[in-house]
């Protein structure tokens, strides 16, 4: 029976291959240990050429692969974020050419981030992932990615674009951001001091406390504080040991970040800040067996809370003061909990063959209480984007400047993930051929569960509260959608000598159920409508790759992307599944001072998912969207301008740019004002997609110094497909969310210093400028970005 658990039926069908893994996984542990004679060499990455390295399967892995990957691809190493002291992925993820990112708190709390062309609402058409492990509330029942892993705790992310990303899903038509958590520490035979430069870390401890026993232990601390009261904090202890019985690792890891908030409510002021903290836990272990395997389990917990809101401000307002909050905004707050588990079990069988197993489980409960509408009387509703528009009397209810209601909604969720999967790599020959093969399968369930509640404030003409009427349980919206995911993807590179050619193919299988639930509040459990079906999608992929000599490589393919909808919206609204086919052809070049990509791309969408979020209102529901076509061009370059020069001088510089055409080939079907596709004519701009964006970093280091300078620019974009330009619905009424954002160049400056070997200061401006102009129109109205700001801190390693 389907209630708000678990249905059993779909737990009954998760659970089966679960238990298959685990009886598996007692006869790989019931080898014998290996006798001291023949003691296994150890099995983390070391400086041995026989060793192996049994860690989970990343998406690109080192740097130095990228140059062989048969697709377009990109890694922002820890440095990269660091440098900065970036909390924010929206300031990370412009470094790569390909990505755009629409602001929407200043923060970066709730990243829409877009991968050539593909709808970035909630980075909903993204498949984002830590350590290989999706990682949104609920990926195929609702793909809303209201979490997001810390980009201030990770050690680096992963952007995939090209055609590899069939290894991945259920949403591809964007590609893949994988975030890269914190490693264990190395068991290295030999090890010495990291030199304490500008970008280095300082030592590593490596200890052999007895012979035969070796241990590293690390500790890291990083505490920065700055404008708005804002603390970030990032700790962790690693430690790593060989011993008789195997290698055992740990890291120990918690951060931590808040601020006041720049914002500052009229009447009443208050915080409009935010805190976080994510304490975590990762333990593996490498036993002494004839099997070389490894077993990895991680534990992490995410707290939220913050007093953000959907509601943004006139035109007018904002440039007069781009940091206001209107009154009626002042009980707005979003809270959530997460807890996640995995278990990895990697085996080795032949140095030729590799099998990598995963389980996981989430939970996410949240309540974002916001201000969802303002009326006159209690039954007379006003559209905020409508007040924010010039409609009156709303606006005036909205600034407190007139008597009225505003009705409140407490849009309680709950999201369980869980799941299996596994991937096989296995490299051979056939004859002249080298294959490198991966195969792969999941099994994954996912449920969400909306049981959310309406609130009436009266208020009078100064913007005071008089009253307030609660209302009941589940009468703001009352139902439950789950999805049970079967997926498979075959993928072979297979080289002939400098030509390596990589076809693959994914198929996902969704089983999909959805109930709505009584909303008067008299019976909340009582079922008034529901439906189940199913759905498939294939994705074929093909890429290739030629090494044109040990540094300059070409490469091309082509994808397809799907992105799926959610139960409710395919059983009961008649969606259908987007679709698009990918193309791109471009030619890389990687040295060690030089790394250089110039690549053309071209994507059709059919069928474009646009989720409700994008009507912002939240009872929209998602719809088809029509056709679109995109392409353009992405050019990247990284160099150290005094490489060789024989001088403790260095001067990293780095550039990107992207030029994209992004235009709808249909007229949009849908009329209804409170969607952003509404109005779309064939030929009109997507919302959304800027023209051009670029990003640029210039460093110099000496020694134990560094400065630091990064830029970014995005080009205005349009708020909606009807590509006005006026703050006007296609049947001419009021609604700040069309018109169009501005054009922005943000600067920020660092500077580094390393004090000791353990010790480094840092200090720097964000926004430096102080460039400030409307970087959103969603969910209701004009939103700025964040001011000018300043950092200081220190960093310590030991």
């Amino acid at each position: 029976m389907f209630n708000s658990e678990i249905s059993p039926s779909f737990f009954g069908r998760l659970i089966r291959p679960a238990a298959v893994a685990l009886a598996t996984g007692v006869l790989v542990f019931a080898h014998r240990p290996l006798s001291a004679q023949e003691a296994a060499p150890v099995l983390l990455p070391t400086v041995a050429a026989d060793a192996v390295d049994l860690a989970p399967i990343t998406v690109i892995g080192d740097a130095v692969n990228i140059r062989q990957i048969a697709g377009s691809a990109a890694l922002i190493d820890e440095q990269q974020i660091q440098r900065q002291n970036y909390s924010n992925p929206n300031r990370v993820l412009q470094q790569v050419p390909g990505v755009y990112v629409r602001e929407e708190d200043g923060f970066g709390n709730f990243p829409n981030i877009s991968l050539r062309g593909a709808d970035g609402g909630r980075s909903t058409k993204v498949t984002i992932m830590e350590d290989g492990v999706m990682m949104a509330p609920a990926p195929y029942s609702e793909p809303a990615a209201y979490y997001t892993p810390r980009v201030g705790r990770m050690s680096g992310i992963e952007v995939l674009k090209g055609s590899s990303q069939v290894q991945f899903g259920p949403h591809t038509t964007g590609g893949v951001v994988n975030y890269l958590a914190t490693p264990f520490l190395e068991l290295p035979q030999q090890m010495a001091p990291e030199p304490a430069e500008a970008g280095g870390k300082g030592a590593k401890n490596v200890v052999s406390p007895e012979p035969g026993v070796l241990v590293a232990d690390d500790f890291y601390l990083r505490s920065t504080f700055g404008s708005f009261n804002t603390w970030l904090n990032h700790a962790w202890w690693g430690h790593t040991q060989k011993t008789d019985a195997g290698v055992f690792g740990v890291v120990l890891e918690l951060f931590h970040n808040q601020s006041d908030g720049f914002r500052t409510i009229d009447k009443v002021g208050g915080d409009t800040g935010f805190m976080t903290i994510e304490p975590m836990v990762r333990l593996f272990w490498e036993p002494d067996t004839l099997l070389k395997q490894r077993l990895e389990f991680r534990f992490g917990y995410s707290r939220f809370d913050g007093d953000e809101t959907y509601t943004g401000l006139t035109d007018a307002d904002l440039a007069a003061d781009p940091f206001r909050r209107y009154v009626a905004t002042q009980f707005d707050n979003m809270s959530s909990d997460q807890f996640r588990y995995s278990l990895t079990h990697t085996m080795q069988p032949t140095d030729d063959l590799r099998v990598e197993t995963t389980a996981y489980y989430t939970s996410f409960d949240r309540t974002w209480y916001r201000l969802g509408d303002i009326r006159e009387t209690k039954d007379k509703e006003l559209s905020i984007s409508s007040a924010l528009g010039g409609s009156q009397p709303a606006l005036d209810i909205l600034r407190g400047d007139a008597e009225g209601f505003w009705r409140y909604r407490s849009n309680d969720r709950s999201y369980y993930t869980m799941g299996v999967q596994t991937r096989v790599d296995w490299e051979f020959e056939t004859g002249a051929l080298e294959h490198e093969l991966s195969v792969g399968a999941r099994l994954h369930y996912d449920q969400a569960i909306r049981f959310q509640r309406e609130d009436f404030y009266r208020v009078n003409a100064a913007g005071s509260v008089l009253g307030l009427s609660r209302g009941a349980a589940g009468s703001g919206g009352n139902r439950v959608g789950e999805t049970l995911a079967y997926s498979m993807f075959a993928e072979d590179a297979i080289k002939l000598g400098k030509l390596t050619v990589k076809p693959g193919i994914r198929w996902e299988h969704l089983e999909m159920e959805y109930q709505d639930k009584d909303e008067s509040g008299a019976n909340p459990d009582r079922v008034v409508d529901s439906a189940s079906g199913s759905l498939d999608a294939f994705a074929p992929g093909v890429g290739l790759v030629y090494e044109l000599s040990d540094e300059w490589s070409v490469f091309g393919g082509y994808y397809r992307g799907i992105s799926t909808p959610g139960p409710r919206e395919f059983l009961r609204g008649g969606n259908d599944l987007e679709q698009s086919n990918g193309y791109e052809v471009g030619v890389r070049h990687y040295a060690k001072s030089l790394q250089a990509e110039v690549v053309g791309f071209y994507t059709d969408f059919d069928n474009l998912l646009v989720r409700e979020l994008q009507g912002a209102s939240g009872t929209l529901g998602d719809e088809n969207g029509g056709s679109a076509t995109v392409y353009g061009v992405e050019a990247a370059v990284r160099y150290d301008l005094l490489d060789g020069s024989g001088t403790d001088w260095r001067m990293p510089v780095r550039a990107s740019a992207t030029f994209t055409s992004a235009e709808t080939t249909s007229d949009t079907a849908s009329a209804n004002a409170e969607s952003i596709f509404s109005g779309g004519k064939s030929g009109n701009k997507l919302p959304y997609i800027p023209e051009w964006a670029a990003s640029a970093g210039l460093g110099v280091e000496y020694r134990g110094l560094g400065v630091y300078l990064d830029a970014t620019y995005t080009g205005e974009m349009f708020g909606t497909a009807s590509n006005t330009s006026n703050l006007r619905t296609p049947s001419g009424k009021p609604d700040a969310r069309y018109g169009v954002t501005d054009q922005m160049f943000i600067v920020d400056l660092s500077v580094q210093y390393q004090v000791t070997e353990n010790i480094r200061l840092l200090a720097g401006i964000s926004n430096l400028t102080d460039d400030i102009g409307v970087t959103s129109r969603l969910p209701f109205g004009a939103r700025s970005n964040a001011p000018r700001s300043y950092f200081g801190g220190v960093e310590i390693r030991f």
